[in-house]
Order: C-alpha cells, then structure tokens, then sequence
C-alpha cells in the first residue's frame, strides 16, 4: 500500500495584537509535532470576534491602504470565520501591494542577499491555503508552486507542495519539495518524506527520515508503524517487532481503534514466528 501523509496609531493595537496571536499560534504550530492544535479558528473566534475586530481593522486599512499587513490580517480574521471567499479578496489585495522579490545577488562575501519585509512567497501561500480550503486544488498548486520558485523557496509551501504530489501517487514529485526544505521539516514533514522514499523503495534513506521524526515523537504511533515497516522492507526483522511492539502499546494508550492496529498486530505475530534475526537495534 502507498503511503501518504498524511508605530502603530489609533485603532492599529488592535491588528498589531491579532498579528501577535497569528504569529504566536504559528509557533505552536511549528512546534515538532506532527498533529497540529486542534481548532485555530475557535481560538480566532474567540479572541477577536468578527464584527468589531473587523470594523477596527477595515478603520486601520483606510488610513493607511497600501499597508500588505493589514489586508493579511483583515483575511486571516475572515478565514477564521469561515469567510473563505471575502478572506480570498483581502489576500489578493494584499499580494499586490507587495512586490515580487528581484533576483538574488551576491554581497561582497559571496553569500545569496537576505529578502526581508513583506513576503511576496507568504502571501501566495495563504492564498493557495485558502484555495484549498475551498477544494480548488489546481489553483491552489499553481500558487504554491509560484510560492517555491527563486533563491528563497517558502518552506511550508514546499511541505504542501508535497503532500499534494504524495496523495496524487506522485512520490518522485514530493520528495523533490521535501528536500528542497532540507532540515526544516518538522515531524510530520519528516514522516511524509519518509513515505515518500519508502513508496520508491529507498527504504535505508526512508528509515533515517523516520528515525528522526521517532526520535522527536518516540510515542507517536503513525512513525512507530511507519518505521517499523520500512525495519521490515529493508530485512531488519529485529528492529521491525520491537518498532511494532511499541506502536501497538502506544496506539492503544492514544485509544486508536482496534481495527487500524490489528494488521500491525498480524505483521508481529509473523514475525514472532520466524527464527531470531539478531538483536534489535540499542538506541
């Protein structure tokens, strides 16, 4: 079976403060896990409800409409309202105030130039989140793709880039965003390049992408499973029982049906059947 993944003024505190909260909840979410929290948009409504966040927001925008930030933030409240369509708008607004990046040049030191300010590669990405929020998965990889051309890829673009190619069957096409991110990918990156490699039977490369995200999360059952098989494609019988041990004590502690542990459960019993194949691995 293929594997997938899965100087502010006036009324400007109040959008300096979501774009706080957005930044703060994205290092949440950046965090090692491989699960993300478990509703952004109930934090969202909560803290900032629509109607008068909104009217502070759109106050701010019409003393100073040329600002990207504030056309950001106008969408990220709307999206977190299930305003999928006017959030849309907001972005492309704010994608046009903000000019593409020029070719990367050199410094005197022969390093690649640092872009900073508003990032063009950020906005198409809320743009293509918000595509496939709204199911258009076409538009959505061609923004994304968009987002990961030049000097200075969008990391997350990448991972969605990915995870897209990944589900479609594409593994070839996901590893080659999966790598573009090089050690930036968090566990569920490193699990989904994992899959990735394991789907094109490079099973030793998807073993040391598994490890990692085992080493981050050593009880998260999806790698415990993920590594134990790539352990058993690569003859490491040893290894694969005590992976599957684990991920059969862990699942059922995190209460994961029964239904999806019993073929790991199957795959261990044959294992315990066949003859030692040396010790598994000390970690």
């Amino acid at each position: 079976m293929k594997k997938k993944t899965s100087g502010f003024y006036g009324n400007l505190r109040v959008a300096f403060l979501l774009i706080i909260a957005i930044f703060c909840y994205t290092q949440l979410f950046a965090q090692k896990t491989s699960e993300p929290p478990e509703s952004m948009d109930d934090f969202f409504r909560e803290n900032f409800p629509l109607e008068s966040t909104l009217k502070q927001i759109d106050a701010d925008i019409a003393r100073n409409p040329g600002n990207p930030a504030l056309w950001q933030t106008r969408a990220t409240l709307l999206e977190s309202h299930g305003k999928t369509d006017e959030a849309l708008l907001a972005l492309e607004k704010a994608l046009a105030l903000i000019p593409e990046p020029a070719p990367s040049q050199q410094n005197q030191k022969g390093k690649i130039r640092i872009v900073t300010g508003h990032s063009h590669a950020g906005a198409l990405f809320d743009i293509a989140k918000i595509y496939l929020a709204m199911n258009r998965r076409d538009e959505a990889r061609k923004t994304l793709q968009r987002a990961v051309q030049g000097d200075s890829p969008h990391m997350m673009a990448c991972t969605y880039l990915g995870n897209i190619f990944l589900d479609e069957g594409n593994s070839a096409e996901a590893l080659k965003y999966y790598s573009l991110m090089g050690h930036n990918l968090s566990t569920s990156g490193k699990i989904s390049k994992g899959n990735a490699l394991y789907n094109l039977k490079r099973y030793d490369e998807a073993i040391a992408e598994y490890e990692v995200a085992a080493h981050w999360k050593p009880e998260l059952p999806s790698v415990l499973r993920h590594l134990g098989d790539a352990y058993l494609r690569a003859g490491r019988h040893a290894d694969a029982l005590d992976l599957y041990q684990r991920y059969v004590k862990f699942a059922r502690q995190k209460k994961i049906p029964e239904s999806e542990i019993a073929p790991v459960i199957s795959r261990l019993e044959q294992l315990k059947k066949q003859p030692k194949a040396g010790s598994a691995k000390q970690d």
